[in-house]
């Protein structure tokens, strides 16, 4: 997903108008900040699920102070959440890897979309190559 994420970004504002690049690159942040408040609350629910039966407000002192065996299964929940957050996020990074295959190489324009080239159409309030500039009177 790391690969896509400085793409998408000058992918999207290539694409975009002049006049539409503001709100092409916003809608992408927000697009972009909400996948991952979502990703972060999808896997911080699958390592809560997997860490059943621990208890999860215990602090380091008092993990400290607990028989061996307690910790040893404290350990192996948390082991076993970050198992299932680990393949949470496989499978959605395997999708972006195949995702970025599919997307179309297109050329990075080197001028605004729309805009022609000076000796195409000379701009009126600039004079052609072959007379000298009108001086002001």
């Amino acid at each position: 997903m790391g690969f896509l994420m400085q793409s998408t970004p000058l992918i999207t504002t290539n694409s975009a108008d002049p006049r539409d690049m503001g709100a092409a690159s916003g809608a992408a942040s927000l697009v972009r900040t909400i996948g991952g408040s979502l990703g972060v609350a999808m896997l911080g629910a699958v390592f809560t699920a997997r860490l059943a039966g621990a208890d999860t407000r215990l602090t380091p002192a008092q993990l400290r102070a607990l028989p061996a065996s307690v910790r040893e299964s404290f350990a192996a929940a948390v082991t076993s959440g970050l198992h299932g957050v680990l393949l949470g996020t496989a499978v959605p990074a395997a999708l972006a890897f195949a995702a970025a295959w599919f997307v179309r190489e297109i050329p990075l324009r080197t001028e605004p979309k729309g805009a022609s080239s000076p000796e195409a159409s000379p701009s009126p309030h600039r004079p052609a190559a072959d007379r000298p500039a009108p001086r002001p009177s």
